[in-house]
């Protein structure tokens, strides 16, 4: 290698930005049922840079950590987790409330709650999150409550997981 080809190796490593992205699509949600007060849980913790991609598609320029927009952001990533996450409980769907989300370095997590009828049962979980962005995304359900702890992956194939609650 001469002189300039190192010169402008350099140039280019130093001052041209690069996108960086992470290798695997994956995000992780954890469904506690917390039977003294028949209440779920939902922890959704996903890639920063995949929930900006997912929510540009509704919105152009939106920007996470620092938010561009609180209050939009909120409302979009609401609508969106909404549509791509679905709880049933004994065949009926749960409406799950939006509590809020926090940054934890690379990753959001987002919080919900959903009330459980006292008499449950089953619980059947879909997650089709960024099923429509990424071939390869996967999604791992944590389940648990006092005495049991359950996990799950699910793919575009296989987007659902039912179990027993106890």
């Amino acid at each position: 290698m001469n002189l300039l080809s190192i010169f402008l190796f350099f140039v280019y490593s130093i001052f041209i930005p690069k996108k960086i992205e992470h290798k695997f699509y994956v995000s992780t949600t954890t469904i506690e049922f917390k039977e003294e007060k028949n209440v779920i849980q939902i922890t959704c913790q996903l890639f920063i840079d995949d929930v900006e991609k997912s929510l540009n598609r509704y919105q152009e320029d939106i920007k996470l950590a620092p938010d561009s927009n609180k209050l939009e952001i909120d409302k979009l990533l609401k609508k969106s987790l909404k549509k791509s996450i679905l709880i049933l409980i004994d065949g009926k769907t749960l409406d799950l409330i939006y509590i809020g989300r926090e940054y934890k370095n690379d990753i959001l997590q987002c919080y919900f709650e959903a009330n459980a009828p006292v008499s449950s049962l089953n619980l059947s979980i879909e997650n089709r999150t960024f099923f429509d962005l990424f071939e390869d995304q996967q999604n791992i359900i944590h389940y648990k409550n006092k005495s049991i702890r359950k996990s799950f992956l699910l793919y575009s194939e296989n987007d659902s997981a039912t179990f027993s609650l106890f």
